[in-house]
C-alpha cells in the first residue's frame, strides 16, 4: 500500500492495517477512513454522509460535487467515489438480470441444444432493449447469473463498493470452472485482500492459491478451458479490423512460431527483390492474411470432405458507379461492413464478386446477379445478400453463416419467398422456435419481433446500396 504521509510503499497483511491510514484504497471492512471524503462534501454535509454506503446517498453527494472548485485531492476522491458507485450499480444490475433469467417466460423449451437456454434467450431481450449486441448481452447476463448463483460473497463485495466489476470478473473467471469446495475456499481467502489488489495482482494470487488447493488435475482444467476457444473479428477505423483469438497455448505458440518464420522469410525476399522495408509486425500480419487467402483459393481438403453446400468466397458488394470508376462510394465487405470504394474495386477485380442492383431511393436490394462459375441457388443468395446478418436484434453474424428461416412456418402455409424468408444464425433460429420469439416481416423490409416478455423490437432492413435523395428511376443495368 502507498502511504501518502511518508511517500513510501509498505507491505501489510489485511488484518494489520493501521486505523489512521488515509489517502489509500478502501479498507478491508469497506468503511472509508474518517475525513477521506471531506473534499466532496459541502458545508452542510453531516458526519453520516462520510459513512454512506454506495447508493442514493453517495450518488447525491457526488452529483452535487463542484468539479471546477475542487482541488486535486478532492478530484481524486471524487473519482474513487464514482468507482464505488459504479460497482454498486453493476451489482444491482446483475441481481436484476439474474432474476430476469429465472423467469418462466424466458426459459425456452428443452430441445437438447446447449445454445437454447435461459441465458441466451434473456440476452436477446436485453440486447434489443439496451441496443447492444447479443454477444455483449450474453456476457452480461451470464456473469450476472454466475455472480448471484455461485459467488454471492463476491456480489456482496461488489455491491458494497469494496471491489469493482473488473476484479469481480477476475474472481468468477478464474474460479468459475473449479469444484464448489475449492471455489469457496479460494474466494474466502482472496476477498479480504481483494480491495487492496489491482486485477493483475488479484489474478496472480488466485492462481497461486489454486495450485495449492485445487484437486483438479492440470490436464482436466485445461480440457475445460479449451472449450472456450474462439476467434472473432471486430471492425476498426479506416478499413481495418481487430482479430482476437483464445487458443490452447500449444496452438497459439505454433501459430506464433509460424508467423515469425514467415516474417523472416519475407524479410529476405523483400531485400532480394528490392521491395520497400516492412516492420516485423507488418510481415507477421501479412503472413497471417496470406494463409487465409491461400485457404480460400484451394479446394476442400480430405478432412473437410469432398463437397460443400456453398463455395467458399469473400463477398464484396459495391455500387455499379463505384465498380466502373465513376465515383468512390463505399463498398461492403461481408462480415466486416463499409470499406473505401477503391478497396472494394481492388477486391472485386481480384476474385469472386457479386453485383447487386439496388433502389437508389431506399438502398434496398432489388435484384441479385453473380459471376461465379458455379450457379448458386438464386433465392438463397438473394436473401443472404439482402439481410447481410442474422435478423435477430443485436446479432451481427454474417448471413452467409446463417440459416434461411421461414417467418411464417411452411407447415402453416408460409411461402418460400423473399417476403417470407430471412436469415437467422443457428442459435437464434432455435430460440425463435423454442424461446417464444415471434417475428413479423413488414412490407418495408423491417422485422418486428415480439419478445417473451411482451416487448416489441423493430429490426430495420440494412440498405445495400447508397441512398440518393430525389433519385430518378432505377437505372436499367
Amino acid at each position: 500500500m502507498f502511504d501518502p504521509r511518508t511517500g513510501a510503499w509498505v507491505s501489510f497483511e489485511p488484518w494489520e492495517l493501521p486505523d489512521d491510514v488515509t489517502g489509500c484504497d478502501l479498507l478491508p471492512d469497506g468503511v472509508l477512513p474518517d475525513g477521506l471524503l471531506d473534499g466532496l462534501l459541502d458545508d452542510d454535509a453531516g458526519p453520516a454522509d462520510l459513512d454512506a454506503p454506495p447508493g442514493a446517498a453517495l450518488a447525491g453527494v457526488l452529483a452535487g460535487f463542484d468539479v471546477a472548485a475542487a482541488d486535486g485531492y478532492a478530484l481524486v476522491e471524487a473519482t474513487a467515489g464514482w468507482a464505488r458507485l459504479a460497482a454498486w450499480v453493476a451489482a444491482k444490475q446483475a441481481t436484476a438480470l439474474a432474476e430476469l433469467a429465472s423467469r418462466p417466460e424466458l426459459r425456452p423449451a428443452d430441445v437438447g441444444y446447449r445454445s437454447v437456454n435461459p441465458i441466451t434467450n434473456t440476452a436477446v431481450e436485453v440486447a434489443a432493449r439496451t441496443v447492444t449486441t447479443t454477444r455483449q448481452a450474453e456476457n452480461l447476463v451470464g456473469h450476472a447469473v454466475q455472480l448471484v448463483e455461485d459467488f454471492p460473497s463476491t456480489l456482496r463485495e461488489l455491491e458494497a463498493g469494496r471491489i469493482d466489476e473488473r476484479r469481480a470478473k477476475v474472481i468468477t473467471g478464474e474460479l468459475g470452472g473449479q469444484e464448489p469446495p475449492v471455489r469457496r475456499r479460494v474466494e474466502a481467502a482472496v476477498l479480504p485482500i481483494a480491495p487492496g489488489l489491482d486485477s493483475v495482482a488479484l489474478r496472480r494470487r488466485i492462481k497461486e492459491l489454486l495450485h495449492q488447493l485445487a484437486p483438479t488435475e492440470t490436464a482436466e482444467r485445461h480440457a475445460l478451458a479449451r472449450q472456450d476457444r474462439y476467434v472473432s473479428i471486430t471492425p476498426a477505423s479506416d478499413g481495418m479490423a481487430y482479430l482476437d483469438a483464445l487458443l490452447p497455448a500449444a496452438d497459439a505458440a505454433a501459430l506464433d512460431t509460424a508467423l515469425n518464420a514467415a516474417a523472416d522469410n519475407q524479410k529476405r525476399d523483400d531485400a532480394a527483390h528490392g521491395q520497400p522495408a516492412r516492420t516485423h509486425q507488418q510481415r507477421r500480419a501479412d503472413a497471417l492474411a496470406a494463409m487465409a487467402w491461400a485457404t480460400l483459393t484451394t479446394t476442400a481438403g480430405p478432412q473437410r470432405g469432398a463437397t460443400r453446400s456453398r463455395p467458399v468466397a469473400v463477398q464484396v458488394t459495391l455500387p455499379f458507379t463505384t465498380l466502373v470508376g465513376l465515383d468512390d462510394q463505399p463498398g461492403h465487405l461481408d462480415g466486416y461492413g463499409p470499406i473505401p470504394g477503391h478497396v472494394a474495386r481492388e477486391l472485386a477485380a481480384e476474385g469472386v464478386w457479386t453485383w447487386l442492383r439496388t433502389d437508389p431511393a431506399t438502398g434496398r436490394l432489388l435484384d441479385h446477379g453473380t459471376t461465379r462459375y458455379r450457379p448458386s441457388r438464386r433465392l438463397t443468395d438473394f436473401i443472404t445478400a439482402r439481410d447481410r446478418t442474422c435478423r435477430m436484434p443485436g446479432c451481427h453474424r454474417p448471413a452467409s453463416r446463417c440459416d434461411i428461416d421461414h417467418v411464417v412456418a411452411y407447415a402453416q402455409g408460409g411461402a418460400t419467398s423473399a417476403d417470407n424468408c430471412h436469415c437467422l444464425c443457428r442459435t437464434h433460429h432455435l430460440l425463435k422456435h423454442h424461446g417464444r420469439w415471434k417475428p413479423t416481416q413488414l412490407p418495408s423490409g423491417a422485422t418486428v419481433w415480439r419478445s417473451p416478455t411482451g416487448h416489441a423490437y423493430t429490426r430495420p432492413p440494412d440498405p445495400i446500396g447508397p441512398i440518393i435523395t430525389n433519385a430518378p428511376d432505377p437505372p436499367p443495368f
